[in-house]
Formats: structure tokens, sequence, C-alpha cells
């Protein structure tokens, strides 16, 4: 039972970080989301609000690396992946109303410098997204210096593009970011 307010602390801060930051999510808040005991947050997450948001980008970060390798292995090119990636952003935010974005992105921008801990999670997070892109562009064919350049463009532009996006309530940011990294993650042509 002990896991399961655990896990339900962790979801619910998750969801309020996508949509609200670090600062303003508040642990009574967290509490009554996660419908749990007063006492359970200090239990599960001795270190607090720093310890439980880390644990809560590394569990937005494992969902969305899952998603992200998902996307790799069911498209045919890097390039059409991350299409389908530009793509989903595209639908969420329109489904959600600009409401949701990125738990690693707000922590970064909202916290990330003055706690260590929270740097460390969101620095993981963006580094295994890197990561899988840089794999599958390698597995192109593409030098890996190169690979890894690219797919650091594509997750800057991926993080860069949900905050436009969000602040000017708009999917076109996204879209038009989607359609110029279909030109620059263009298959290198075969030799010979």
């Amino acid at each position: 039972m002990a896991s399961d307010t655990r896990e339900r602390l962790v979801r619910s801060t998750s969801r309020l970080l996508r949509t609200q930051g670090y600062t303003a999510t508040g642990l009574n808040q967290v509490m009554a989301e996660a419908d749990a005991p007063k006492g359970s947050m200090y239990f599960h997450f001795p270190g607090g609000k720093v310890q439980l948001a880390a644990a809560a980008v590394d569990l937005f970060a494992e969902r969305s690396t899952s998603r992200m390798r998902r996307y790799v292995a069911e498209h045919d090119t890097v390039r059409d992946a991350v299409s389908a990636i530009f793509d989903a952003y595209v639908e969420h935010l329109e489904r959600t109303g600009y409401t949701e974005g990125c738990a690693v992105a707000t922590v970064a921008l909202d916290a990330a410098s003055a706690h260590e801990q929270l740097a460390d999670a969101t620095g993981r997070a963006l580094h295994a997204w890197t990561d899988v892109l840089a794999e599958a562009l390698e597995a192109e064919g593409r030098p890996p210096a190169e690979a890894h350049a690219l797919a650091t463009l594509v997750i800057a532009a991926i993080e860069g593009t949900v905050v436009m996006a969000k602040g000017e309530q708009s999917t076109e940011p996204i879209a038009t970011t989607r359609d110029v990294l279909r030109t620059i993650l263009a298959p290198p042509a075969a030799e010979g």
C-alpha cells in the first residue's frame, strides 16, 4: 500500500509540473491530488519537494524515452519518427488546450539552477532523449559526431517549440519546425 501512495505522489507531481512548473506546485496541492495522507510525503520523500520533483521528472523522462524509442522502432527513418513526435505534440497541445507542456522543460527553466538534484534529473532526461535519436541516426549511417549534433538539435527544437506553442497558443511553431527538420533529417544517400 505504501508504494501505491508513493506512486500517486509521483504521478500527481509529474502532472502538476507539466501544467504549472516547480515553483507553483505546492505540497498541499500534490497531497490533495494524490489523495495521500499528510505524513506520507516525508515518509516517501525525506528530501521534501526537491526529491519528489526529481522523482516526477524521472518518471516523465522514463515514459517519454520509451515513447521516443517506440516512434523510432515504428518508423522507417529517423526523419519520419521525429515528424511523428512533433505531430503527437500538436495533438497533445490542442487536446489539452495548451495547458500541458514538458515536465523536464518546466523544471529546468524554473528550478534546476537552484537545486542540484533537479539539474541532475533534467540532465538525465535530456541526455537520454538525445542518445535515443543519436543512436538511431548513427544506425542510418551518420558519423557519431553528426548524429549527436542532429539529435541535440531535434531535442532543442522539441523543447523550444513546445514553449513557443504554449506561449503563442498555437501549434504553428511545432508544425513549421517539423517541416524544416524533415529536410535536415533526410537519410544520407546510400553509397555505391
